[in-house]
């Protein structure tokens, strides 16, 4: 008995100082700027898939149960199952079962319950195979699972679930850089720091689905960019991205309230196929979202735009009724719409059959022929079509090279419109997708095709910033 006793201490050991050997080598090997405060390790809720559940399951045949201290795991017991494990809340601990038996208890519950791959390959829980170890949290009888591992194998499940693994290197190199700077602001934020993790696996902090969606071509973007973060004013920046700018890209203060220096309106240079929509609503469907709203102006009689922001954003959407009007600002533009059929993919539209009137001469484009060229703002070109029909300015016009497709802008409407009444509702013509702040995906992605470094792109949509 006193061997037996003895061999399993030894083994016990033996494996903390191997696990503890290889945390230390994973850490070396993905070092950190230490002024951008990035840790050794990171801890990521997984409130998608493994929150507050009765039991979680553990497909792994092998496993190590243990604790983190300082950033090591220090191993307690090696288990062995065919039919993998599950862990569930008894008596208030942690407890890990194989086959319907209890073969491990996490009586120390100030140390934290985690599991490793005895292996050293990924720990699989459902559908979903995370790198590092996978902690346990409870609360009231029920489990959360949380994955603890290095920040930069983190992104590696980050970035191709932000960015298409097809998109040019050098825009999956600025989807890095910003998604790392995202991740660290919100570490330092601590919005989920109450509930045992740094940041969750959903869209509020970055969407993260482990191992499962990993591609070489983003895995090299992250390692060839480790490390690298963006500041502002000596300041880690909130590295806000969308899909498509339509464009433009926005004000903060136009989307928030708050005014950040570095989230100022820039012209797309060269969006690569931006997103384009059309939503036709009823006037009974626009009362429903009235109604959703709380706003009491009797029945839907018109609407118009009536603020625009820089380079013609809606800033300001007024619909009018027969007992008042109803304002609707900044992201509410979109969202009033969510009730009838979801919120509006961009705030960059206009309302069809509105008839703005103009502004001033927009930006020049310029012709060649590759002898001649020749100069003229938009808006006094006239346009001929594939068949060979000539018109002013028409809606969606774009220059292809070869390679990237670029839609010129139309002028800028004045505001406010008229109001659009009458019919059978109203149709409302868009381009982009998501709040218009930060990096637009889409654009990075031409800008790349277009020859761009990847701090040629960062530099380009977050003004006035460092990379370090």
């Amino acid at each position: 008995m006193k061997i037996s006793k003895i061999k399993k201490h030894i083994f016990q050991a033996v494996q903390a100082l191997t696990l503890a050997t290889l945390t230390i080598i994973a850490i070396a090997a993905f070092p950190t700027k230490a002024s951008a405060e990035i840790p050794d390790s990171i801890r990521i809720g997984l409130t998608r898939e493994f929150a507050n559940r009765e039991t979680i399951n553990i497909a792994n045949n092998y496993i190590t149960v243990g604790h983190e201290s300082g950033g090591v795991f220090y191993a307690l017991q090696a288990l062995t199952s065919t039919g993998g494990f599950t862990a569930r809340v008894t008596g208030g601990v942690v407890t890990i079962h194989a086959g319907g038996t209890q073969v491990f208890s996490f009586n120390d519950t100030t140390r934290g319950a985690q599991v490793v791959d005895t292996a050293g390959g990924t720990i699989r829980l459902g559908n979903y195979s995370y790198r590092g170890a996978i902690e346990f949290h409870p609360t009231g009888g029920r489990l959360t699972a949380i994955n603890v591992l290095c920040p930069e194998l983190y992104l590696y499940g980050v970035l191709p679930t932000e960015m298409s693994h097809h998109f040019h290197a050098n825009a999956l190199k600025a989807q890095a850089i910003a998604s790392r700077t995202f991740m660290v602001y919100r570490m330092n934020e601590g919005s989920h720091r109450h509930l045992g993790f740094d940041l969750c696996d959903t869209t509020h902090c970055q969407s993260y689905r482990g191992t499962g969606s990993e591609h070489s071509s983003t895995t090299q973007a992250v390692s060839e960019t480790r490390g690298l973060v963006m500041f502002h004013s000596g300041a880690v920046i909130l590295a806000v991205y969308h899909s498509s700018g339509g464009g433009s890209t926005d004000n903060s203060e136009n989307v928030w309230v708050q005014a950040r220096p570095y989230l100022r309106a820039v012209r797309n240079i060269a969006e690569h196929d931006p997103v384009e929509w059309t939503r036709t609503f009823t006037w009974a469907q626009i009362n429903t979202a009235l109604q959703a709203a709380g706003a009491s102006i009797g029945t839907a009689t018109g609407i118009a735009i009536t603020q625009t922001g820089t380079y013609g954003r809606v800033q300001e959407l007024t619909v009018h009724g027969t007992g008042g009007t109803w304002r609707l600002t900044r992201e509410a533009t979109r969202t009033f719409f969510a009730p009838i059929g979801g919120t509006l993919m961009s705030r960059n539209f206009h309302i069809a059959g509105a008839a703005p009137t103009q502004t001033t001469a927009p930006e020049a484009v310029w012709v060649t022929d590759g002898q001649a060229t020749i100069s003229s703002t938009i808006i006094s070109m006239l346009w001929q079509n594939h068949l060979g029909q000539v018109s002013t300015v028409p809606d969606g016009v774009y220059v292809f090279d070869g390679t990237t497709r670029r839609r010129i802008e139309s002028p800028i409407p004045e505001t406010p419109t008229q109001v659009v009444t009458g019919g059978a509702g109203i149709t409302l013509v868009g381009s982009g997708w998501g709040h218009g702040l930060g990096m637009s995906q889409r654009g990075a992605h031409g800008m790349a095709l277009a020859g761009h470094t990847y701090r040629e792109i960062l530099l380009h949509y977050y003004t006035g910033i460092e990379i370090r």
